[in-house]
């Protein structure tokens, strides 16, 4: 209840804060005027990255062949639960849908999605790596200084990702000789905590054996292109004359803030507030960058919610259709 709590005064914070600079009357009139063009191949766009998503999914499960399309719907509810839920809360709701909808392991789905969310770490930082050597002179950094970093940060997660079954392997082996010395009752959670995480190292040892690595980064590409697009086509429904250079550079920051283990509702607040900083930097004005983070932000929210719903339908449905043919 407390981190509720936390997570619910967090948001509202930056949200108020949004609101000290523009009113909801020009969030109002910037959602009613929108181009319906615009925002309809906008959300052709977010679909296809829920698509992509759901191959890659599919390129990274390896118990079982699932069907793409419901993996799909899937892929959606979970963005959905994230868009809402607290503390990154959301995150869990993919393993549990795995679950519920295809049977398969909690352990499975969770190694899945942290190998997914490192690719999705690496792209972005790797879009992110050429849209700031576009605006090198503007940031005023060293190209070279540019390129290390982000190289090191890219780096980073993939080094973790492929000796990720050694460490928990050895996690495991630490936790079953720690729980040797506690008593019978004491030993139960410590027992259950060591048999999960070795059951996750076998699944991340899979999912290398498998050897997916250029579809499943090809597919985490374009996942990201069509988010990209997505927004891009969102500002031009709004009238915002804007290259796509300066939205994947402006909403990649936008990306970044939002992936942070920052305690919110959702990703609401976090989001907008790179998107304000990094549209800034391309030269929205920041009544303009405020506004079209907050009009985005409502458009995915609204298109997740139908689709969502239709999917948590399509997939209850083919659920009670399997259970009557048993």
């Amino acid at each position: 209840m407390k981190r509720l709590t936390i997570s619910i005064l967090f948001t509202t914070a930056i949200i108020i804060l949004l609101f000290t600079q523009i009113s909801l009357r020009d969030l109002y009139i910037l959602l009613k005027n929108i181009n319906i063009l615009w925002a309809l191949l906008g959300s052709a766009g977010y679909l296809l990255a829920f698509l992509f998503q759901a191959l890659r999914f599919k390129w990274l499960l390896h118990s079982k062949d699932i069907p793409l399309l419901k993996l799909f719907g899937i892929s959606i509810l979970y963005n959905l639960s994230n868009m809402v839920l607290p503390s990154k809360l959301g995150e869990l709701s993919y393993p549990y849908l795995l679950n519920k909808f295809a049977g398969l392991n909690i352990t499975e789905g969770l190694a899945s999605l942290i190998a997914s969310r490192v690719y999705d770490l690496f792209i972005i930082l790797t879009i992110f790596l050429f849209a700031s050597i576009g605006f090198q002179s503007f940031l005023k950094i060293n190209l070279f200084l540019i390129i290390l970093l982000a190289g090191l940060l890219i780096s980073l997660p993939f080094l973790v990702f492929f000796y990720m079954s050694s460490l928990l392997m050895l996690a495991s082996n630490v936790l079953e000789r720690i729980s040797k010395g506690f008593g019978t009752n004491n030993k139960k959670p410590l027992q259950w905590a060591q048999r999960k995480i070795h059951e996750m190292s076998k699944d991340f040892y899979a999912i290398k054996a498998r050897g997916t690595y250029f579809s499943v980064t090809l597919t985490s590409l374009a996942t990201w292109i069509m988010v990209v697009w997505a927004f891009y086509s969102f500002l031009r429904g709004f009238g915002i004359e804007i290259s796509f250079l300066k939205v994947v550079f402006g909403s990649t920051v936008g990306l970044m803030t939002s992936s942070l283990p920052i305690s919110g509702i959702g990703n609401w607040g976090t989001l907008e507030a790179g998107w304000v900083a990094g549209f800034l930097m391309v030269g929205l004005s920041k009544e303009k960058a405020i506004a079209t983070g907050l009009g985005v932000h409502i458009l995915l929210l609204i298109l997740c919610a139908v689709m969502g719903l239709m999917s948590w339908i399509s997939l209850n449905l083919s659920a009670l259709l399997k259970a009557g043919r048993r």
